[in-house]
């Protein structure tokens, strides 16, 4: 085993991923602690409306994102060791495109809040916390040139992109805790224009927008863009996994159940902090049709991961019971989902490796499946344990 690791320790892909990692983890933690504080100040009703706020208007942004990310990123990537010139026309392309369906969406928020208020929150009269939404999404829009930057591998600025947007989106948060929810969720949404900042500023200094070279982009909007946008509502199912199961329980289950989702998500830390590195790499490697070195970086990262899950697993099994008795006493009810989602991420850390890993190859039948099969495995899961918990 050990002379296995330690060549994958060494490598640049794991000195990326610790980077990335770190840079997740850490900004994580801090968004642990912040809605942590939330929880315990709100209380479970308000705080399950805090999530569903943030995970539907996480999710409406992926219903009209097109497939803009994983084209930009895949095909920079491979335009970077080929044809630099079609790289400026790409971003440009897509930056109006995205342009206009945000406008579309943030118009048809305000237009339709009453009503998206009385189906997700089952009271009309909180229409104002509909309007947070828009802040949320209009700021999101920012998060274009993170994939700009990830399609470029730059691997350090991305991690410190992703740490500003989560860190800043904490502070901001807990600094308007004394004005309301209302003026946490408006906090937090100004994450996503924070983080990017650099990205913007990389951006402009690389001057992508000058470099031009028109190809038939169309080409790739129909026969990539558009089945990976098909295939990533499957995968966008995650951030309406809240909404979705306040249709049918109360705000005080979503609450408990919202806890417990916030360390579901801290042990896909890991397995998204190396997935991040490797699809560009992989995408790289296919434009250079380099499919075997490929193969062996997949094989050795999942031999690592394995080991990470194998260690997660233990630790759950003995520490759990005591870390919720010590500190999260309140939050007893959600002991059980804590326990099982936290394993469950786990093990599909090793899906999140591997879809990411097909969809650098551009295997879209494959990545769909291997994802909508996750996504419907966490959904019912969730239902599951929910229904327990009554």
């Amino acid at each position: 085993m050990k002379e296995h690791l330690l060549p994958i320790l060494k490598s640049d892909l794991a000195k990326s991923s610790s980077i990335i990692f770190l840079a997740l983890f850490s900004s994580g933690l801090i968004m642990f602690f912040a809605e942590l504080l939330f929880s315990k100040i709100f209380g479970p009703v308000i705080f399950g409306r805090f999530r569903t706020i943030l995970y539907l208007f996480s999710f409406l942004p992926l219903i009209i994102e097109l497939g803009i990310g994983v084209t930009l990123t895949k095909y920079i990537a491979e335009f970077r060791s080929r044809n630099k010139e079609k790289i400026g026309y790409i971003v440009k392309w897509f930056l109006k495109l995205r342009i206009l369906s945000y406008l579309v969406l943030m118009f048809l928020i305000f237009l339709f809040k009453e009503e998206l208020s009385l189906i997700f929150l089952k009271d009309a009269s909180l229409s104002y916390l509909i309007i947070t939404g828009i802040f949320l999404v209009g700021l999101s829009f920012f998060n274009f040139f993170s994939f700009v930057v990830l399609g470029y591998q730059k691997f350090k600025l991305f991690a410190i992109s992703n740490f500003l947007t989560s860190t800043a989106s904490s502070i901001f948060g807990v600094l308007m805790i004394p004005f309301g929810i209302f003026f946490v969720i408006i906090g937090w949404s100004f994450g996503s224009l924070i983080g990017n900042i650099l990205n913007i500023k990389f951006f402009f200094d690389k001057k992508i927008i000058k470099i031009s070279g028109e190809f038939n982009i169309k080409k790739i909007f129909w026969k990539f863009s558009i089945p990976m946008y098909l295939i990533n509502i499957p995968t966008a199912l995650f951030n309406f996994i809240i909404p979705l199961l306040s249709l049918f329980f109360s705000q005080l289950l979503i609450g408990y159940y919202s806890f417990a989702l916030i360390f579901y998500s801290a042990t896909l830390l890991i397995s998204t902090a190396i997935s991040t590195v490797l699809f560009p790499k992989v995408s790289e490697l296919n434009g250079l049709k380099k499919y075997d070195v490929a193969k062996k970086i997949l094989k050795k990262v999942f031999l690592l991961y394995i080991l990470i899950v194998f260690i997660g697993i233990i630790l759950v099994v003995l520490i759990s019971d005591w870390l919720f008795v010590s500190f999260f006493e309140s939050y007893l009810p959600s002991l059980f989902m804590f326990k099982a989602l936290v394993i469950f991420g786990l093990f599909f850390g090793l899906n999140t490796i591997y879809t990411n890993y097909l969809k650098g190859l551009g295997k879209v039948k494959k990545f769909a499946l291997f994802t909508l099969i996750q996504n419907i495995l966490l959904i019912i899961i969730s239902f599951v344990l929910l229904g327990v918990s009554k």
